[in-house]
């Protein structure tokens, strides 16, 4: 029996190359979607860590619908029978695990997309949310102005003094920390611990 011609091995190996293409970028769309919660947390930080990380895994879902549309457009014009697109919609890794299943024999690039995909979305569920509670807080800007008019207003609607606050210029802002704001008023002074909520800027207060 003759081995394969040149022609031949050239042949099979872009078909191979034309059927991964895409697999292998929808393995990467929990990365796009980490990227895009960041991006997002950096710009619009008044939506705080939730929402940012919630809006950037809808970005990565979204990408990979036309590339798993495309992808199962691709294997069929190379005369495959592969798992519907729509399984996509629950996610870009469960398309490629349908995908893996289907394709008989699946080559090992079929599995290793699918590798990619898993590890990058375990990966992106552990660090979304500290790395976006890190970019708020490292864009985070201290309004004293605004800190100090709203305990001293408060103050005055749950008592009746008039006091004047003054909070420190610069007090840290990641989530959980803590600084005191000096009020003074109606012939005393005392001190509100405000506790920031998270990297956003919200924050509670409280005079002990």
């Amino acid at each position: 029996m003759s081995s394969p011609g040149p022609d031949a091995a050239f042949g099979e190996v872009g078909r191979e190359i034309a059927s991964e293409v895409t697999a292998w970028a929808l393995a990467v769309t929990p990365l796009v979607g980490l990227v895009a919660e960041l991006v997002i947390a950096a710009l619009f930080a008044d939506l705080g860590v939730s929402t940012s990380v919630l809006l950037g895994l809808l970005v990565g879902w979204a990408c990979g619908l036309p590339l798993a549309i495309a992808d199962y457009r691709a294997l069929r014009r190379l005369g495959e029978d592969p798992a519907h697109w729509a399984v996509a919609l629950v996610a870009p890794w469960a398309y490629l695990c349908a995908r893996a299943i289907r394709r008989r024999p699946a080559p090992w690039t079929t599995w290793a997309a699918l590798g990619l995909c898993a590890t990058l979305t375990l990966l992106t569920i552990l660090v979304s949310t500290p790395l976006t509670r890190s970019v708020l807080t490292a864009n985070a800007v201290f309004d004293q102005g605004r800190v100090q008019r709203e305990i001293a207003a408060q103050v005055k609607s749950q008592s009746g003094v008039t006091v004047k606050v003054s909070c420190p210029k610069d007090p840290p802002l990641s989530a959980g920390s803590t600084f005191r704001c000096l009020v003074r008023g109606g012939g005393g002074a005392g001190f509100a611990t405000v506790t920031m909520e998270d990297g956003s800027g919200s924050y509670t207060w409280v005079i002990p």
